[in-house]
């Protein structure tokens, strides 16, 4: 791994300095035919690797700046809406679904969509985040952004807790939906019951994406942003301190 200095966070030089000293002592080990000991060292440089990741701070807006950037989800479309007001974010580039039909949103989430149009945003509804292909075709995004899913039911699906399923199959109907080398991004609720219900890592697996890596989220970056669930007037920023961003790759 290479590692660079992440200033804003002080334990990351801290993670960069160790990463540097096993390098050197990987190599060296190599040319004393110590392999047995590389090979452990090599798995320390992983979890370094891990722990650099984690220590940075996960620049959303950035993230999706370039290339063209599918939004599922979004229910009343604050959060397109805010980033679509950003400097760096291309409102052109950006394609904003609801599973809500056009007849059946809210009058906020009417309202935003306008806004939306009049900004250059494309704006979708009836759309199934599980089969994207069914009303996207073969469009292809660099990223694809899901924001707090949630099936809103606690009724099991398959055996397995619904939402799940319901990440599991988002998952799948996304990486047709992508370019080479795009990515995906979820943002939830950072506690271990959300962690359990979800199973991220499972459901990437499934998917045949990499174990995703997980950032801090922060909703207050967005101004006007106002999450709330499909079918239901909870919002889920309100009920919760702590959220994170999971990002999947292939």
């Amino acid at each position: 791994m290479r590692y660079t200095i992440a200033h804003h966070n002080p334990v990351t030089p801290v993670i960069q300095n160790l990463g540097l000293m096993n390098q050197y002592l990987i190599h060296r080990s190599i040319d004393f035919g110590l392999l047995h000991e590389a090979k452990q060292l090599q798995f320390l440089d992983v979890h370094l690797s891990w722990l650099m990741h984690k220590a940075t701070r996960f620049n959303f807006v950035a993230e999706i700046a370039d290339g063209k950037t599918l939004l599922v989800g979004e229910g009343n479309l604050s959060f397109v809406l805010s980033l679509a007001k950003m400097p760096k974010i291309s409102s052109s580039q950006l394609v904003a679904t609801t599973f809500e039909t056009k007849s059946n949103l809210s009058q906020e989430a009417a309202t935003n969509a306008k806004k939306l149009q009049s900004l250059g945003v494309t704006v979708l509804h009836g759309v199934n985040a599980t089969k994207l292909a069914t009303a996207l075709g073969s469009w292809k995004f660099d990223n694809i952004v899901f924001q707090f899913p949630h099936v809103g039911s606690r009724e099991p699906v398959e055996g397995r807790n619904p939402n799940f399923i319901l990440v599991r199959d988002f998952l799948k109907s996304a990486v047709r939906q992508l370019q080479t080398g795009g990515k995906v991004l979820i943002s939830g609720v950072d506690s271990p019951h959300y962690h359990g219900a979800f199973q991220f890592d499972e459901a990437a697996e499934a998917a045949g994406l990499k174990t995703p890596v997980s950032y801090p989220f922060e909703p207050s970056e967005f101004p006007g942003y106002e999450h709330t669930m499909t079918n239901e007037d909870e919002n889920a920023i309100d009920h919760h301190r702590k959220f994170r961003t999971w990002v999947f790759r292939h």
